[in-house]
């Protein structure tokens, strides 16, 4: 992407889902050799999504969304011709983990075990930096908090859990400015001495002078 631009909050979702999307495949293989588990337990996600759909037909489904913006500051200036200004914008940011199948107690584990998995990778900052060199992105780790929700039972035995990872996303942006003008024009006003002294004279004799 261009470094003149600012990004937003549908570039802060973008980032980090095509970042997880890339890295959990791989990091839940390790996970699954250091727990014992198989891919039934701990299925990779079928979906990532960066806004909240109205019916979930992909599981696991991880969705990340932003949920404010909350602050600007002032971090530099770009090395560009007008001297754009840098800012980091801090994003306040959830990844949403959905799971579904059979039994309370599966479906509990495979939550919270996912969980852990996409936690591992927003806290991974060289991984999550490689994903896109050109903007410096990081996760306040000290902001992160996670929430999990109550079971819901489904038809049959199925069993719908969920989870979000809340945190702080700070993205470095650049404003670029416009050029105002190409030169400097300055304007100003030109009387000859016979003018002058008739405006003068003018002045004296009503108290104001009136140039058009």
């Amino acid at each position: 992407m261009s470094t003149e631009l600012m990004y937003g909050a549908q570039f802060a979702k973008s980032f980090v889902t095509e970042y997880l999307k890339i890295d959990i495949p791989v990091r839940i293989n390790k996970y699954r050799n250091g727990w014992g588990v198989d891919d039934l337990t701990l299925p990779n996600p079928a979906e990532y999504l960066t806004y909240e759909p109205l019916v979930l037909d992909n599981w696991p489904t991880i969705i990340t969304v932003a949920i404010s913006t909350r602050s600007f500051a002032r971090s530099g200036y770009a090395y560009t011709e007008g001297m754009d200004p840098l800012y980091k914008v801090s994003y306040s940011m959830r990844t949403y983990v959905w799971v579904r199948t059979e039994g309370s107690k599966e479906t509990t584990e495979m939550r919270d075990r996912l969980t852990t998995v996409v936690r591992s990778a927003l806290l991974d900052y060289p991984c999550l930096k490689r994903n896109d060199a050109v903007r410096e992105a990081r996760i306040e780790e000290t902001t992160m908090v996670e929430e999990f929700s109550d079971l819901t039972l489904l038809k049959g035995d199925r069993v719908l859990a969920g989870a979000y990872i809340g945190y702080e996303l700070s993205i470095d942006e650049a404003i670029t400015r416009a050029n105002i003008a190409d030169e400097v024009v300055e304007f100003g006003l030109s009387l000859g001495q016979n003018s002058l002294n008739s405006a003068i004279i003018n002045f004296n004799n009503s108290g104001s002078v009136s140039i058009s």
